[in-house]
């Protein structure tokens, strides 16, 4: 019989067996498991891993161009590459690494300009690096495809990324080479959303992204793998506007040199083809708080005001196309005051004659005469005034190629606020809204014999570098006025330049038909308020017998004495169409004193004033914007050509002594001075020579140099 001892000590290792047993069973299962996970059928866990572990990362494809009408590039997408090295690439042997560390570092500190400044501090971070196990290293950013090249033939990189690790990251960086001009119609991106042609054509511009495989590294950094797994990047489209760069520039030097006269809180100028409708240049200018002047908002397009006197012209088509008046016919303008219930009507100019024809009224923008005309004939039936601005299209925004997010206001009968005051009010330009984009094509249907042309700015489409879409004019209205009106119109319109308000601009040499406006700006629902704010406006065309150009300047808010259409926006018209008829009129002989101007020799120097300089002789000049230089520079290096002059902007290294050979005095000075040079001189007329000569390197102290001139 055994002992009761015995009996407890078998049963404790029995159950020990048993636990001992479950927890060894426990365990198989969770191996089991976890082998199922990873190497099992569904493969969760491996799946799991590898979607932590890898991405597929969009690759950007490279924006399209955009071109003037000549051809000159506007905007570029420049491919730009951020280079990168895997110190511990699969292919990199200590072999291979240890022989080419040295030349490739070397290399390195030749090249770029870090934080590594020599070949041995480059050395030891690599070294450094690679003992770490780092699968990544950021070598330089932002280079250009000419580095890229270089550093492929490097030792260690010419090996690919597989062997050398080295590896190269692209990514477009977006160019503007026309500095300001046509800055806001061009578009640039703005918090990511791009506006102008660029946003109104981004579907085309920005192309069809590619697709990339990459690796998840140390320090969540990402690498590109080799797989078949992506898709190549299909670049944007280009797209070729109607531009010309010359007449953007003398719109845009013009526009700015009457806002500043003024201290207007902004501007516009539009210049379209009076046939085609296509536009040739579209400036809009506001003034910062700074007190410069910015391209920040399309006001030609997106700005939607009262036009004032420059809207008589629908009282005129409306009371000749209906056959209301002749020519002869003429009404009382009560000596330029005229209270009608509420509505005050007053003459910026007293009358010198009681009566006036309607080609009076216009000729002196009679506000009086030519609401008294409208409620002579209208005031029955104002819907048949009304019926003519929606026969023109006013009611509706243009179908343009940049689109605007506001609309147009053309009241009728039917509208609620309609009362007495209404016809008479929208008669002289009040009671309505409309763009001066409206206004310009209204006008130019007038010079165009009545047709009525949709305004473009963008005239080709090409992709992969083959022309893929040609975009024709487009008539709206083949007959949106009759050809008679129009001829009677045109008459009336050039007798406001030779003998009414706008005779301060006639020309000797051309004929010009257009009309003032000046408008009370009103604050919506707070009425005009008390403190007036004007807007000036002038829109016209040349030559008026052929008419090629149709132009529409409008100027906001001028602070000072002078505030109408007269003084402000009729000057800039001049100053435009002056130019533009010496360089682009072919129809007439140019008169000498407008001759198109041969380009002269010029120095290197100050853009801003030679710039200036070329503006006021209408001669061309086309900033060449370096891959380098992203701001407007402000010394450039001309190169003449037969009526036109490239800028090539300079660029000073401060460690290096600038190369001011070339340049007159003034400019040398003030080049030197800037660096803190103390300057000596011998001679006059340009440098010829200098000591220490040029791309030398710049001692830390006692800068001084010597320059000799000789003269041209």
């Amino acid at each position: 019989m055994s002992s009761p001892k015995i009996n407890t000590r078998k049963s404790i290792l029995v159950r020990a067996y048993v636990a001992v047993a479950l927890i060894l069973a426990f365990a198989l299962f969770l191996l089991v498991g976890i082998a199922k996970l990873q190497f099992g059928k569904s493969g969760e866990f491996a799946q799991a891993r590898k979607i932590q572990s890898t991405r597929v990362k969009e690759i950007p494809a490279l924006r399209g161009n955009i071109y003037a009408a000549d051809g000159s590039l506007l905007a570029t997408s420049v491919p730009r590459y951020d280079i990168n090295m895997d110190p511990n690439a699969d292919g990199l042997t200590k072999k291979l690494f240890d022989a080419k560390i040295d030349s490739f570092s070397a290399l390195l500190a030749i090249q770029f300009n870090s934080k590594y400044k020599n070949a041995e501090e480059w050395r030891s971070f690599l070294i450094q690096q690679r003992k770490k196990k780092s699968r990544y290293i950021s070598l330089a950013k932002d280079v250009g495809f000419e580095q890229v090249k270089k550093v492929k033939t490097w030792p260690i990189a010419r090996e690919g990324k597989f062997v050398g690790g080295v590896w190269f990251e692209e990514k477009g960086k977006r160019m503007y080479f026309m500095g300001d001009l046509a800055r806001r119609t061009i578009g640039r991106s703005e918090n990511g959303t791009h506006v102008g042609l660029e946003g109104a054509f981004d579907t085309l511009l920005r192309g069809k992204n590619g697709k990339q495989l990459q690796q998840r590294m140390p320090g969540g950094i990402w690498r590109p793998l080799p797989t078949g797994n992506q898709s190549t990047p299909v670049n944007g489209a280009d797209i070729v506007t109607t531009l010309d760069v010359r007449i953007q520039d003398i719109a845009q030097y013009s526009l700015l040199k009457g806002l500043q006269e003024v201290q207007a809180h902004h501007g516009c100028v539009v210049v379209m083809e009076t046939k085609t409708g296509a536009i040739k240049a579209m400036a809009n200018l506001k003034r910062g708080t700074d007190g410069q002047y910015y391209e920040s908002q399309n006001y030609a397009v997106d700005e939607f005001t009262e036009p004032g006197s420059t809207f008589k012209v629908l009282a005129a088509i409306s009371l000749l196309e209906d056959k209301k008046v002749t020519l002869t016919d003429s009404i009382s303008n009560e000596w330029g005051k005229w209270k009608y219930y509420d509505l005050d009507l007053v003459d910026a100019v007293t009358p010198k004659k009681k009566f006036y024809t309607l080609a009076e009224c216009l000729q002196n923008s009679s506000n009086v005469g030519t609401a008294k005309f409208v409620l002579q004939h209208y005031k029955s039936d104002p819907e048949d005034f009304t019926d003519h601005a929606i026969q023109l299209g006013l009611h509706m925004k243009p179908n343009f190629d940049i689109p605007s997010s506001n609309f147009p206001t053309i009241k009728t009968p039917e509208s609620s606020d309609w009362s007495a005051i209404s016809l008479p009010s929208m008669s002289i330009g009040y009671y309505a809204r409309i763009s001066p984009l409206q206004l310009l094509m209204l006008y130019n249907t007038i010079a165009n014999k009545g047709v009525m042309m949709q305004p473009y700015m963008v005239s080709e489409i090409h992709a992969q570098g083959k022309k893929a879409q040609k975009i024709e004019p487009k008539v709206l209205n083949k007959q949106a006025i009759s050809v008679q009106t129009t001829q009677v119109l045109t008459d009336m319109l050039t007798t406001v330049i030779d003998k009414g308000t706008a005779s301060n601009i006639k020309s000797e040499n051309y004929k010009i038909a257009g009309k003032t406006g000046t408008a009370w700006l009103s604050s919506g629902n707070k009425g005009y308020g008390d403190k007036k704010e004007f807007q000036a406006a002038f829109a016209g065309f040349f030559p008026a017998n052929d008419p090629q150009f149709t132009i529409i300047v409008v100027v906001n808010s001028p602070n000072g004495v002078k505030y109408s259409g007269s003084q402000i926006s009729a000057p800039i018209f001049k100053a435009i169409s002056d130019r533009i008829y010496a360089t682009h009129i072919k129809t007439q002989p140019v008169i000498a004193q407008y001759s198109v101007p041969e380009a002269p020799g010029v120095l290197k120097g100050d853009f801003y004033q030679t710039r200036m300089i070329f503006n006021e002789l209408g001669i061309s000049s086309q900033l060449l914007q370096a891959d380098s230089i992203t701001e407007t520079p402000k010394f450039i290096e001309p190169s003449r050509e037969a009526h036109s002059v490239k800028l090539k902007p300079v660029a000073y290294n401060s460690s290096l002594v600038p190369d001011v050979r070339g340049m007159g005095l003034r400019d040398a000075m003030k080049v030197l001075k800037s660096m803190g040079y103390q300057v000596t001189f011998n001679g006059y007329g340009r440098v010829t020579d200098q000591s220490p000569s040029s791309g030398s390197a710049r001692k830390n102290s006692g800068n001084s140099i010597h320059l000799i001139l000789k003269p041209f």
